[in-house]
Order: C-alpha cells, then sequence, then structure tokens
C-alpha cells in the first residue's frame, strides 16, 4: 500500500514540475495583468468525487483499512457540499474553501476485522492568502480547519469467537499550509491553474499536503467552468494506540472535480 501510494506522490510531483516548466514558458505569452487595485470576487460551487484509500482508528478498537473506489463512496454518499470563494486584486488573494461529506463505507477484512462499517463525517475549511510574485505565479499561507467523526461499528475475531465492537470520536484540529499557485492564460477563454499546498508539520497533521491541477473555460465575463483533479494526504493522530483515547485518520482522497465558478 505503502508503495503504490508513492508511485502517486512520486507522479503528482513530477506533474507538478512538469506544470512549473509549462507556466514558466508562459510567462509574459497570454498574460494579462489587471492593473486597477479594484477586488474581484469569484464563487465555485463544485463536486469533487474522490476514492478514499487509508486506516482509520478509533479507540481500543483495531485499526481498521478503508479502500473505496469513488464509485462506492458515491453510492454511499449521505450528503456533501463544497463551496470555493475568492477575492483578489492585482497583488493579492483571499480564499476560502469548504468541504464537507457525510459517508459510510464496509470494513476491510484486516487487523481480525471480519466485517463491518466505517462511518465518516469529514468537514474542511480552508483559509488562505496568496501575494502574487509573477504574473504567473503566488505563494502564500493560510490554515486548513479539520473535523473528522468517525464511527467503526465492526466484527473482530478473538478467543472467544466472533465480538461485534462500535466506537465513534470526533477529532478537530487546525493544520497550517504553505501554497503555491501558478496560472497560464492560453488563451482569452482557456485558463490552466496549479495549485499545491504542504502542511501539518506536526502541529496538527503529522504531514499533509494537495496537488490540484485545474483547466478553466470562461463561458462569459460572468461564468467559467472548470475541470481538474484533486488529491490530498492527510496523517493525523492523537493519543495512545490501543488505548480509548486513540484517534488515527491516515487517508489518501484522489479524484476528478468538476467547477462552475461566477466571477463579479
Amino acid at each position: 500500500m505503502k508503495g503504490i501510494l508513492l508511485s502517486r506522490f512520486k507522479a503528482a510531483t513530477v506533474a507538478f514540475f512538469t506544470s512549473c516548466l509549462f507556466m514558466v514558458s508562459l510567462d509574459g505569452k497570454g498574460q494579462t495583468t489587471d492593473s486597477s487595485k479594484t477586488y474581484h470576487f469569484i464563487v465555485e460551487a463544485y463536486l469533487f468525487t474522490p476514492s478514499m484509500s487509508g486506516t482509520t482508528g478509533v479507540g481500543a478498537l483495531p485499526n481498521t483499512f478503508i479502500c473505496a473506489p469513488a464509485s462506492e463512496l458515491l453510492k454511499h454518499l449521505k450528503f456533501g457540499g463544497m463551496l470555493y470563494a475568492e477575492v483578489h486584486n492585482d497583488q493579492y488573494a483571499f480564499t476560502s474553501d469548504l468541504f464537507y461529506a457525510s459517508l459510510a463505507q464496509d470494513a476491510s477484512s484486516k487487523n481480525n476485522v471480519v466485517s463491518g462499517t466505517a462511518s465518516l463525517k469529514q468537514f474542511l475549511w480552508e483559509l488562505a492568502g496568496l501575494y502574487k510574485l509573477k504574473p504567473w505565479l503566488e505563494f502564500g499561507v493560510g490554515a486548513r480547519i479539520n473535523s473528522i467523526s468517525s464511527e467503526l461499528n465492526i466484527n473482530v475475531t478473538s478467543g472467544q469467537g466472533t465480538v461485534n465492537k462500535d466506537k465513534s470520536m470526533t477529532e478537530t484540529w487546525v493544520d497550517p499550509i504553505l501554497i503555491t499557485r501558478l496560472k497560464g492564460q492560453i488563451t482569452k477563454k482557456w485558463l490552466l491553474q496549479l495549485r499545491a499546498d504542504i502542511g501539518g508539520f506536526g502541529i496538527g497533521s503529522k504531514f499533509a499536503w494537495q496537488l490540484q491541477p485545474d483547466i478553466y473555460y470562461r463561458a462569459s465575463k460572468l461564468m467559467e467552468f472548470g475541470l481538474g483533479y484533486r488529491y490530498i494526504s492527510m496523517d493525523y493522530q492523537t493519543g495512545t494506540e490501543g488505548t480509548s483515547n486513540w484517534f488515527l485518520f491516515d487517508m489518501e482522497e484522489y479524484g476528478p472535480q468538476i467547477r462552475i465558478g461566477f466571477n463579479f
């Protein structure tokens, strides 16, 4: 499993640096800079359809492995809502990204788990500020608030046969993040964007990172459409494994996303 995730990380890294080189080649070509200090607003509703793989742990229950393709997660999705907002001028950008999903997924048969269900409620709210270094390059800092409610209802083998165990916990933490965003305007209608961040640093998560390449089509002055991919990884743990205060969320979420945006 770690080998697969490492391969994905290497692939994402290659894609990131390839895109950086491409953006550099666009520097000064097809770029339009708003020379005014007027602020503009963007509001985007988006749909992120991820696959999920990783491990969750709650209390003294065995750590439970989850590996679910996007089709399975959508089938078990109870509720989801995603909204991005941004205000920017020619030098600064301030962003807000809200994500919420509630789902249930079958637990994999590892660590003496015979069967069961893992229910997750995931809330993410990211706030960030970015500074434009070049027309195609921005750098910034931010904070991502994570609130994960995890409930395990599993059947576990023991010396007495199969035992049903059930426990739920909610943990909330904040990850500081460093952000890079690259933009390349191909034509007046088409825009490429690549956003990457790393964070956690042991303050919240042990380590967290995210990569989002997107391509946008400006249909009108008001409306734009985006199609892209998102890969987000978080490794958070607190407490002592095997005891009632243990909480683990070591998860990779990755998949396509579509966006509908409005510019004001």
